[in-house]
């Protein structure tokens, strides 16, 4: 619920279309679209109770036609709806006289009151829009404070290895920084875009991820990494943590499985089932090394981040590669 809401106050469809049809066009057809939708449920409702609550249907319309049409779209929508009940609705039917003189203010009144429903629509979608401006503003600045700090950690890693002579701290080093630059890829994936609904689409993310590994990998390495995943979205907080262990794994594979000049593949494969996530990560390597033991920092830190995600993790290993297999709680 929260999150469907949370994409309903990015909708303006006059600003979505504006590629394709001028903004009043946009404006006027979707007033055409809600109005005939309300004339619609007259029709059904006048089967049941005929003539009750001529103007009643008309604000449901009027409220989504001002929320995602605008203003002037609201306004249309009200006067095409309302015309309809008095033509059609109100007697003498077929007509725009009266029944009674009374019927005259009432028709007034009821207008009225919808172009001020239209007012304070607009009044709230406007305040929602400054909000959500406001908001997006925050967030730029946040992650552009976030992606510094984590450049300035990179660099003081970097040159820390470099005045390091050991040539363990040089490989303990090394294997800190490459971790850091994998929570900054994975932050760069989720959060490069400022229009924040709480979920991810998880193909596209780890689509990216993969590409992005196998470029810095990949071509020096002869290495191929390719990915399947399906159309799955997840919340921000635990795509985020897959995509750490997509990175931790993938790395692990492409430092360990194969020799400094060996072509191999690494597969990672997301998928849902009825009642969980899958998520696999294999490669046709040599099996899992001294460096892949259980006890290793590579191996605690996966099983760390799939405790965090709320998943399990069987590893099975032999000449013929290692496969890794997550399995997520929905």
């Amino acid at each position: 619920m929260g999150l469907s809401f949370k994409r309903l106050t990015h909708v303006d469809l006059p600003r979505q279309a504006a590629k394709f049809l001028p903004v009043v066009v946009t404006q006027v057809l979707f007033a055409i679209v809600c109005s005939a939708a309300s004339i619609g449920l007259r029709f059904v409702a006048d089967l049941f109770v005929p003539g009750a609550g001529p103007f009643a249907l008309t604000i449901p319309a009027v409220l989504v036609a001002t929320l995602f049409g605008r203003w002037l779209c609201g306004a249309l929508t009200e006067t095409i709806t309302s015309l309809y009940a008095w033509y059609f609705v109100l007697p003498i039917t077929g007509s725009f006289e009266f029944a009674q003189v009374a019927d005259g203010p009432r028709v007034v009144a009821n207008m009225l009151a919808g172009y001020f429903v239209v007012a304070l629509a607009e009044l709230f979608r406007r305040a929602v829009q400054n909000a959500l401006a406001d908001r997006d503003a925050l967030l730029l600045e946040l992650q552009h404070r976030v992606k510094n700090n984590f450049a300035s950690i990179a660099s003081v890693l970097r040159l820390q290895m470099t005045a390091t002579p050991s040539e363990a701290a040089r490989d303990e080093l090394k294997a800190a920084l490459g971790r850091v630059e994998s929570f900054a890829q994975a932050y760069q994936f989720l959060y490069h875009d400022a229009d924040y609904t709480g979920a991810v689409d998880m193909r596209s993310y780890l689509e990216g991820l993969c590409r992005a590994l196998e470029a810095s990998f990949g071509s020096a390495r002869q290495l191929k990494i390719t990915c399947e995943v399906e159309p799955v979205e997840m919340s921000r907080d635990r795509a985020i943590l897959i995509g750490l262990l997509v990175n931790e794994v993938v790395t692990n594979s492409i430092k360990h499985a194969f020799g400094p000049q060996e072509a191999g593949i690494v597969r990672v494969r997301f998928r849902r089932s009825d009642d969980a996530f899958h998520l696999d990560v294999s490669d046709d390597g040599r099996g899992m090394s001294r460096e892949g033991r259980p006890g290793s920092l590579g191996l605690r830190l996966i099983r760390g981040l799939t405790a965090q995600a709320d998943g399990t993790v069987e590893t099975h290993s032999s000449e013929d590669g290692t496969r890794h297999a997550f399995v997520f709680q929905p």
